[in-house]
């Protein structure tokens, strides 16, 4: 148990340091405070071990209420509620939906012949499926703002690079999404779930989901219970029945990081074999590990934007700003 503890708290340690640190002073505070508190640990190992992640224990806080600015009251509140919490974290995930991403995602796409059929692995609430109903901004290393859609709302973007922008919106004729756990974006506590995921500083983000959420509850996008690689065969089969002269595209972005590391060759694997073509908006990591080629030699708190194998740009997590490589492709 002492040393199942100490893994649990390094981890915790190492998240602060890594991943909250210069993001979200709340969250690097919070779980430096539950690494070194004996009872937390003790928590969180009453849990399987891939539910012991920050991000869910401190979107359940969230979700009670917990006074989550001071981290000795929280942990206080925790051990106050525990048994509520962990109902909580086994039946939920961490499955944040970012639409700012559509706008990293699309001049890749837009390398594609259309009509497209879109499928999405880890779609959440299927924001990302909704391509072509955000509006687009994309300003460049001067200043030069390129805008794309009339969607009412707006994604913006800084670019940097020869990147390809499209000059229209993509034509999808069929799009579906895998989730091991959909969310209903006509279900308040589903959207109050995803509102909760977002880090406190966020509040640009939480308002974009928002939005994004009221968009989506008028055509909800069609996201169904699967697993992947499982599941991909039958789904794009479902695809190409519905529109078989569209180009089938599998996208996935910080998807793919939730799996293991057999299940990404699979995936590699399996997509080659059903000859679709794959988007992926990856750590550098995971790209690596799904094949990807003429990756950098580092990309700190990057993503990877890849098309069919091929790293194309790098991008913030969240949209923010699309690096585009020199010499990656810039034609259908």
């Amino acid at each position: 148990m002492e040393t199942q503890a100490a893994d649990t708290a390094g981890f915790y340690h190492r998240w602060a340091e890594r991943e909250a640190h210069g993001s979200s002073p709340t969250y690097e505070r919070l779980a430096h405070a539950v690494a070194e508190d004996p009872t937390t640990l003790a928590f969180l190992h009453t849990l399987p071990r891939p539910k012991r992640q920050p991000n869910l224990l401190f979107g359940a806080l969230r979700w009670f209420g917990a006074p989550i600015d001071d981290p000795d009251a929280t942990l206080a509140f925790l051990g106050a509620r525990a048994e509520a919490l962990r109902a909580l974290m086994l039946s939920r995930a961490t499955q944040t939906n970012e639409a700012a991403r559509c706008a990293v995602l699309l001049p890749a796409l837009a390398l594609l012949p259309e009509p497209l059929a879109v499928l999405e692995l880890g779609a959440s609430a299927g924001l990302c499926l909704l391509l072509d109903a955000w509006a687009y901004e994309w300003i460049d290393e001067n200043d030069d703002v390129t805008r794309l859609g009339t969607g009412g709302v707006r994604l913006r973007t800084r670019t940097a690079g020869p990147v390809p922008l499209p000059d229209q919106l993509p034509a999808i004729v069929a799009r579906l999404g895998l989730d091991a756990h959909p969310v209903d974006v006509l279900d308040a506590g589903d959207r109050r779930w995803l509102e909760c995921l977002v880090w406190p500083e966020h509040t640009d983000r939480a308002a974009l989901l928002h939005a994004a959420l009221d968009r989506a509850a008028a055509t909800p996008p069609p996201v169904t219970q699967g697993l992947f690689p499982a599941d991909v065969p039958a789904a794009v089969a479902r695809l190409r029945q519905f529109e078989p002269e569209a180009t089938v595209v599998v996208l996935h972005s910080a998807a793919a990081a939730y799996l293991g590391t057999e299940q990404r060759a699979e995936l590699t694997r399996t997509l080659a074999e059903l000859g679709t073509h794959r988007l992926g908006l990856e750590g550098l990591e995971v790209s690596a590990e799904l094949a990807v080629r003429d990756l950098p030699e580092q990309a700190p708190g990057r993503f990877v934007l890849s098309l069919d194998g091929r790293a194309l740009a790098t991008a913030h997590p969240h949209g923010r700003d699309l690096h585009w490589f020199a010499g990656a492709a810039h034609a259908r």
